[in-house]
């Protein structure tokens, strides 16, 4: 019995290799994340690079700041970035949290000047 051998003349001229190297603690939490997806962390990636090329846009692109009216400086502008992954979730807040109503109510004062 003979083996189908895929030859170079076969693979898809369309595709091209992408390699990252990541810690083993990420790699291994990807292995879970996307095993619930009944899927495999190269399947996962590739379904994510996809979906970021047929969006046309990163998910670090920040969508709310592109077009301005005003010439702004480089530095405002990358504030505004850092602020809105702040709020999408991309970059740690410098928010406090409160743990008890208390301490929300004594910062709120505080806050107020009261």
């Amino acid at each position: 019995m003979m083996k189908d051998v895929l030859s170079m003349d076969t693979v898809s001229k369309e595709t091209r290799l992408v390699q990252i190297e990541i810690p083993v603690s990420v790699k291994e939490k990807l292995d879970e994340i996307f095993a619930k997806d009944g899927t495999t962390t190269p399947q996962g990636l590739k379904m994510i690079a996809t979906q970021i090329a047929n969006c046309g846009q990163s998910p670090f692109t920040t969508m709310h700041y592109e077009e301005y009216t005003e010439q702004v400086s480089v530095e405002v502008k990358q504030r505004l970035w850092e602020d809105e992954l702040e709020v999408l979730g991309y970059l740690p807040d410098n928010s406090i949290n409160y743990t008890d109503e208390q301490s929300l109510d004594d910062a709120f004062q505080r806050q107020l000047g009261i």
